[in-house]
């Protein structure tokens, strides 16, 4: 069964790039880890790679694209950004990504 994951985008063009970006993914591949989430930094392709894992990209209110893409792990990140209580999430991972 081919893994699957979701994630929430404010910039689809920069999350395709196919540069490294940071990403959080969530796990869609039925069993007992379904809908865990892990930060990683990754390469996504459009349209998606044979034998990589699924990637659905969803806008930040939630709106799914219609075709999959496919991305490539290259690195697990910490489960916590740094970061100040209830500020904007994609701040902290953009900070994430320069390093």
């Amino acid at each position: 069964m081919t893994k699957e994951y979701e994630t929430f985008v404010r910039d689809r063009a920069h999350v395709v790039s196919g540069r490294e970006v940071v990403l959080t993914l969530r796990d869609l591949t039925p069993g007992r880890k379904k809908y865990r989430g892990l930060n990683v930094r990754a390469v996504v392709s459009q349209p998606p790679r044979p034998g990589e894992p699924l990637l659905w990209l969803r806008s930040v209110v939630g709106v799914r694209e219609k075709t999959p893409c496919s991305v490539r792990i290259v690195e697990d990140l910490p489960d916590v950004f740094e970061g100040r209580p209830y500020t904007d999430f994609f701040a902290a991972m953009a900070r994430a990504e320069r390093r």
